[in-house]
Protein backbone atom coordinates (compact mmCIF):
# COMPACT_ATOMS: atom_id res chain seq x y z
CA UNK A 1 0.00 0.00 0.00
CA UNK A 2 3.04 2.36 0.17
CA UNK A 3 2.69 2.92 -3.57
CA UNK A 4 -0.95 3.94 -3.20
CA UNK A 5 -0.21 6.27 -0.29
CA UNK A 6 2.27 8.14 -2.51
CA UNK A 7 -0.43 8.40 -5.17
CA UNK A 8 -2.83 9.90 -2.61
CA UNK A 9 -0.47 12.80 -1.98
CA UNK A 10 -0.04 13.49 -5.69
CA UNK A 11 -3.77 13.47 -6.37
CA UNK A 12 -4.54 15.72 -3.39
CA UNK A 13 -2.12 18.30 -4.80
CA UNK A 14 -3.73 17.96 -8.21
CA UNK A 15 -7.23 18.40 -6.75
CA UNK A 16 -6.15 21.54 -4.91
CA UNK A 17 -4.96 23.06 -8.17
CA UNK A 18 -8.05 22.17 -10.19
CA UNK A 19 -11.04 22.47 -7.83
CA UNK A 20 -12.33 25.56 -6.05
CA UNK A 21 -15.55 26.59 -4.30
CA UNK A 22 -17.40 29.87 -4.35
CA UNK A 23 -18.35 31.60 -1.03
CA UNK A 24 -21.60 29.63 -0.83
CA UNK A 25 -19.84 26.28 -1.16
CA UNK A 26 -21.10 25.51 -4.66
CA UNK A 27 -18.26 25.30 -7.12
CA UNK A 28 -18.31 27.92 -9.82
CA UNK A 29 -18.55 26.94 -13.49
CA UNK A 30 -15.95 28.81 -15.54
CA UNK A 31 -15.90 26.60 -18.66
CA UNK A 32 -18.10 24.08 -20.53
CA UNK A 33 -18.90 20.88 -18.67
CA UNK A 34 -16.16 18.52 -19.88
CA UNK A 35 -14.61 17.23 -16.65
CA UNK A 36 -14.92 14.09 -14.53
CA UNK A 37 -15.88 14.48 -10.86
CA UNK A 38 -14.42 11.68 -8.74
CA UNK A 39 -16.23 11.25 -5.42
CA UNK A 40 -14.82 9.43 -2.38
CA UNK A 41 -15.58 5.72 -2.36
CA UNK A 42 -17.97 4.52 0.33
CA UNK A 43 -16.40 1.68 2.29
CA UNK A 44 -17.35 -0.71 5.07
CA UNK A 45 -15.96 0.40 8.42
CA UNK A 46 -13.12 -2.16 8.36
CA UNK A 47 -12.18 -1.21 4.79
CA UNK A 48 -12.25 2.60 5.06
CA UNK A 49 -8.44 2.81 4.86
CA UNK A 50 -8.65 1.60 1.25
CA UNK A 51 -11.21 4.19 0.12
CA UNK A 52 -8.85 7.07 -0.64
CA UNK A 53 -5.98 4.98 -2.16
CA UNK A 54 -8.34 3.17 -4.53
CA UNK A 55 -9.99 6.45 -5.58
CA UNK A 56 -6.55 7.99 -6.06
CA UNK A 57 -5.42 5.13 -8.32
CA UNK A 58 -8.54 5.66 -10.43
CA UNK A 59 -7.87 9.42 -10.58
CA UNK A 60 -4.22 8.86 -11.58
CA UNK A 61 -5.20 6.55 -14.44
CA UNK A 62 -7.88 8.91 -15.75
CA UNK A 63 -5.51 11.89 -15.60
CA UNK A 64 -2.72 9.99 -17.35
CA UNK A 65 -5.23 9.14 -20.07
CA UNK A 66 -5.76 12.84 -20.73
CA UNK A 67 -9.04 13.39 -18.88
CA UNK A 68 -9.69 16.46 -16.73
CA UNK A 69 -10.46 15.04 -13.27
CA UNK A 70 -11.67 16.93 -10.21
CA UNK A 71 -11.32 15.00 -6.94
CA UNK A 72 -14.36 15.99 -4.84
CA UNK A 73 -13.77 16.01 -1.08
CA UNK A 74 -16.42 15.02 1.51
CA UNK A 75 -17.50 18.65 2.07
CA UNK A 76 -17.20 19.82 -1.53
CA UNK A 77 -19.97 20.26 -4.07
CA UNK A 78 -19.74 18.63 -7.48
CA UNK A 79 -18.18 21.38 -9.67
CA UNK A 80 -20.21 22.93 -12.45
CA UNK A 81 -17.64 21.98 -15.08
CA UNK A 82 -18.14 18.25 -14.37
CA UNK A 83 -20.12 16.29 -16.99
CA UNK A 84 -19.67 12.82 -15.45
CA UNK A 85 -19.60 11.64 -11.84
CA UNK A 86 -17.60 8.58 -10.81
CA UNK A 87 -18.31 7.08 -7.40
CA UNK A 88 -18.22 3.62 -5.91
CA UNK A 89 -18.12 1.24 -2.98
CA UNK A 90 -15.70 -1.09 -1.23
CA UNK A 91 -17.45 -3.97 0.51
CA UNK A 92 -16.56 -7.30 2.06
CA UNK A 93 -17.48 -10.22 -0.18
CA UNK A 94 -17.54 -13.95 0.42
CA UNK A 95 -14.71 -15.31 2.53
CA UNK A 96 -11.67 -13.07 2.23
CA UNK A 97 -12.88 -11.39 -0.95
CA UNK A 98 -13.28 -7.63 -1.17
CA UNK A 99 -15.68 -6.25 -3.79
CA UNK A 100 -14.67 -3.00 -5.50
CA UNK A 101 -17.37 -1.32 -7.60
CA UNK A 102 -17.36 1.93 -9.58
CA UNK A 103 -20.37 3.70 -11.05
CA UNK A 104 -20.18 6.10 -13.99
CA UNK A 105 -23.10 8.54 -13.90
CA UNK A 106 -24.46 11.47 -15.89
CA UNK A 107 -24.17 14.57 -13.69
CA UNK A 108 -27.39 16.08 -14.98
CA UNK A 109 -29.95 13.36 -14.43
CA UNK A 110 -28.04 10.87 -12.27
CA UNK A 111 -28.48 8.09 -14.84
CA UNK A 112 -26.01 5.24 -14.34
CA UNK A 113 -24.04 4.85 -17.58
CA UNK A 114 -21.86 1.93 -16.46
CA UNK A 115 -21.09 -0.23 -13.41
CA UNK A 116 -17.59 -1.68 -13.09
CA UNK A 117 -16.96 -4.50 -10.56
CA UNK A 118 -13.60 -5.96 -9.52
CA UNK A 119 -12.77 -8.51 -6.82
CA UNK A 120 -9.64 -8.27 -4.66
CA UNK A 121 -8.39 -9.21 -1.19
CA UNK A 122 -6.37 -7.60 1.57
CA UNK A 123 -3.15 -8.86 -0.02
CA UNK A 124 -4.07 -8.01 -3.62
CA UNK A 125 -5.65 -4.57 -3.07
CA UNK A 126 -2.91 -2.80 -5.08
CA UNK A 127 -3.60 -5.02 -8.08
CA UNK A 128 -7.37 -4.72 -7.57
CA UNK A 129 -7.18 -0.91 -7.59
CA UNK A 130 -5.07 -0.95 -10.76
CA UNK A 131 -7.49 -3.36 -12.47
CA UNK A 132 -10.48 -1.23 -11.45
CA UNK A 133 -8.80 1.93 -12.77
CA UNK A 134 -7.83 0.23 -16.04
CA UNK A 135 -11.41 -0.92 -16.63
CA UNK A 136 -12.82 2.47 -15.65
CA UNK A 137 -10.74 4.54 -18.07
CA UNK A 138 -12.20 3.40 -21.44
CA UNK A 139 -15.72 3.50 -20.04
CA UNK A 140 -15.38 7.01 -18.61
CA UNK A 141 -13.62 8.29 -21.73
CA UNK A 142 -16.24 6.96 -24.17
CA UNK A 143 -19.26 8.06 -22.11
CA UNK A 144 -17.74 11.51 -21.52
CA UNK A 145 -17.09 11.96 -25.25
CA UNK A 146 -20.66 10.92 -26.08
CA UNK A 147 -22.17 13.37 -23.58
CA UNK A 148 -19.95 16.24 -24.76
CA UNK A 149 -20.96 15.56 -28.37
CA UNK A 150 -24.61 15.48 -27.34
CA UNK A 151 -24.23 18.82 -25.53
CA UNK A 152 -22.56 20.40 -28.55
CA UNK A 153 -25.39 19.28 -30.82
CA UNK A 154 -27.92 20.85 -28.49
CA UNK A 155 -26.21 24.25 -28.57
CA UNK A 156 -25.78 24.39 -32.37
CA UNK A 157 -27.67 27.44 -33.72
CA UNK A 158 -30.89 26.56 -35.49
CA UNK A 159 -33.10 28.67 -37.71
CA UNK A 160 -36.31 29.58 -35.93
CA UNK A 161 -39.10 31.33 -37.83
CA UNK A 162 -40.72 32.71 -34.73
CA UNK A 163 -40.07 32.67 -31.00
CA UNK A 164 -41.41 29.66 -29.19
CA UNK A 165 -42.45 29.60 -25.59
CA UNK A 166 -40.21 27.40 -23.47
CA UNK A 167 -41.96 25.76 -20.54
CA UNK A 168 -39.97 25.63 -17.30
CA UNK A 169 -38.46 22.26 -16.47
CA UNK A 170 -40.45 20.17 -14.02
CA UNK A 171 -39.10 20.29 -10.50
CA UNK A 172 -37.51 17.08 -9.26
CA UNK A 173 -39.47 15.11 -6.67
CA UNK A 174 -38.15 13.85 -3.35
CA UNK A 175 -40.05 11.04 -1.62
CA UNK A 176 -39.77 11.14 2.16
CA UNK A 177 -40.93 8.84 4.93
CA UNK A 178 -40.59 10.18 8.47
CA UNK A 179 -41.18 7.66 11.22
CA UNK A 180 -40.64 7.04 14.89
CA UNK A 181 -41.61 4.34 17.35
CA UNK A 182 -45.18 4.66 18.70
CA UNK A 183 -43.64 4.23 22.17
CA UNK A 184 -41.16 7.06 21.64
CA UNK A 185 -40.96 9.83 24.22
CA UNK A 186 -42.93 13.02 23.71
CA UNK A 187 -39.79 15.01 22.87
CA UNK A 188 -38.90 12.51 20.14
CA UNK A 189 -42.39 12.91 18.68
CA UNK A 190 -41.86 16.68 18.74
CA UNK A 191 -38.72 16.23 16.65
CA UNK A 192 -40.57 14.08 14.13
CA UNK A 193 -43.24 16.77 13.70
CA UNK A 194 -40.57 19.46 13.38
CA UNK A 195 -38.69 17.53 10.68
CA UNK A 196 -41.88 16.96 8.71
CA UNK A 197 -42.67 20.70 8.88
CA UNK A 198 -39.12 21.67 7.84
CA UNK A 199 -38.88 19.16 4.98
CA UNK A 200 -40.65 21.13 2.22
CA UNK A 201 -38.68 24.41 2.54
CA UNK A 202 -35.44 22.43 2.94
CA UNK A 203 -36.08 20.54 -0.30
CA UNK A 204 -37.26 23.69 -2.10
CA UNK A 205 -33.89 25.34 -1.48
CA UNK A 206 -32.30 22.43 -3.36
CA UNK A 207 -34.74 22.65 -6.29
CA UNK A 208 -36.90 19.70 -5.23
CA UNK A 209 -40.49 19.28 -4.16
CA UNK A 210 -40.93 16.98 -1.16
CA UNK A 211 -43.71 14.41 -1.05
CA UNK A 212 -44.25 12.59 2.24
CA UNK A 213 -45.19 8.93 1.72
CA UNK A 214 -45.85 5.88 3.84
CA UNK A 215 -42.70 4.08 4.96
CA UNK A 216 -44.05 0.81 3.52
CA UNK A 217 -43.78 2.31 0.02
CA UNK A 218 -40.08 2.96 0.55
CA UNK A 219 -39.71 -0.66 1.57
CA UNK A 220 -39.72 -1.33 -2.17
CA UNK A 221 -36.33 0.39 -2.33
CA UNK A 222 -35.18 1.75 -5.72
CA UNK A 223 -38.30 0.33 -7.37
CA UNK A 224 -40.43 2.82 -5.41
CA UNK A 225 -38.33 5.72 -6.71
CA UNK A 226 -38.78 4.55 -10.30
CA UNK A 227 -42.48 3.73 -9.93
CA UNK A 228 -43.27 7.09 -8.34
CA UNK A 229 -41.14 8.91 -10.95
CA UNK A 230 -39.11 10.56 -8.21
CA UNK A 231 -35.51 11.72 -8.28
CA UNK A 232 -34.69 9.88 -5.06
CA UNK A 233 -36.13 9.02 -1.64
CA UNK A 234 -35.15 9.48 1.98
CA UNK A 235 -36.28 7.60 5.05
CA UNK A 236 -35.84 9.49 8.32
CA UNK A 237 -36.36 7.35 11.41
CA UNK A 238 -36.36 9.66 14.43
CA UNK A 239 -34.64 7.73 17.20
CA UNK A 240 -34.41 10.25 20.02
CA UNK A 241 -34.40 13.86 21.11
CA UNK A 242 -32.82 14.27 24.53
CA UNK A 243 -33.57 17.65 26.12
CA UNK A 244 -31.81 18.99 29.19
CA UNK A 245 -34.14 21.49 30.82
CA UNK A 246 -32.88 24.60 32.51
CA UNK A 247 -32.65 28.33 32.10
CA UNK A 248 -30.66 27.64 28.94
CA UNK A 249 -32.08 24.36 27.56
CA UNK A 250 -29.91 22.01 25.50
CA UNK A 251 -30.67 19.04 23.27
CA UNK A 252 -29.11 16.24 21.23
CA UNK A 253 -30.85 14.36 18.42
CA UNK A 254 -30.34 10.99 16.72
CA UNK A 255 -31.97 10.19 13.37
CA UNK A 256 -31.42 7.17 11.12
CA UNK A 257 -31.12 8.41 7.52
CA UNK A 258 -31.47 6.19 4.45
CA UNK A 259 -31.02 7.61 0.93
CA UNK A 260 -32.33 5.63 -2.05
CA UNK A 261 -31.71 6.52 -5.70
CA UNK A 262 -33.29 4.74 -8.72
CA UNK A 263 -30.57 2.04 -8.63
CA UNK A 264 -29.67 1.36 -5.00
CA UNK A 265 -29.59 2.38 -1.34
CA UNK A 266 -26.65 4.80 -1.42
CA UNK A 267 -26.54 5.86 2.25
CA UNK A 268 -27.72 4.14 5.44
CA UNK A 269 -26.40 5.56 8.73
CA UNK A 270 -27.41 7.21 12.00
CA UNK A 271 -26.94 11.00 12.18
CA UNK A 272 -26.08 12.43 15.60
CA UNK A 273 -26.14 16.16 16.27
CA UNK A 274 -23.75 18.05 18.49
CA UNK A 275 -25.25 19.62 21.60
CA UNK A 276 -27.85 22.17 20.48
CA UNK A 277 -27.98 25.17 22.81
CA UNK A 278 -31.29 26.97 23.08
CA UNK A 279 -32.07 30.54 24.06
CA UNK A 280 -33.04 31.52 27.57
CA UNK A 281 -36.54 30.25 28.31
CA UNK A 282 -36.90 28.55 24.90
CA UNK A 283 -39.77 26.03 25.01
CA UNK A 284 -39.41 22.39 23.98
CA UNK A 285 -41.28 22.78 20.67
CA UNK A 286 -38.98 25.58 19.51
CA UNK A 287 -35.94 23.59 20.62
CA UNK A 288 -37.21 20.59 18.62
CA UNK A 289 -37.54 22.85 15.56
CA UNK A 290 -33.94 23.95 16.02
CA UNK A 291 -32.87 20.30 16.31
CA UNK A 292 -34.78 19.44 13.12
CA UNK A 293 -32.90 22.13 11.18
CA UNK A 294 -29.61 20.75 12.51
CA UNK A 295 -30.49 17.19 11.44
CA UNK A 296 -31.35 18.34 7.91
CA UNK A 297 -28.17 20.41 7.79
CA UNK A 298 -26.14 17.26 8.56
CA UNK A 299 -28.07 15.29 5.91
CA UNK A 300 -27.54 17.97 3.25
CA UNK A 301 -23.88 17.22 2.31
CA UNK A 302 -24.61 13.48 2.22
CA UNK A 303 -27.24 14.17 -0.44
CA UNK A 304 -24.91 16.49 -2.35
CA UNK A 305 -22.33 13.71 -2.61
CA UNK A 306 -24.79 11.13 -3.91
CA UNK A 307 -27.58 12.97 -5.78
CA UNK A 308 -26.29 15.09 -8.72
CA UNK A 309 -29.50 17.14 -8.96
CA UNK A 310 -29.31 18.14 -5.27
CA UNK A 311 -27.39 21.42 -5.56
Amino acid sequence: MRTLVAIVLAVVLFASAHAFADPKGVQAQTEPAKSVALLPLDADAKLELFGQPVASEVARTLIQGGLDVVVVGPKMAVPGKARIVVDGTIKAGKGSAIELTLRVRDVRDGAVLDTIPVEASMTTMDHGAEELAAKAFPSVKSHLAALIEKDQQLVQPKHVDEPKRVEPAAQATLLAAIITSPAAAADTQLLRTAIETSLAPWAQRRHHSARVVDVHLLGMGPKAVVTERADFAVELEVLSLEIESGTIPMARARVHLKIVDPQAVVFDRVLVTDTIVGDKGLDRTKLAERAAREVLAIADPQLKRRIPTWY
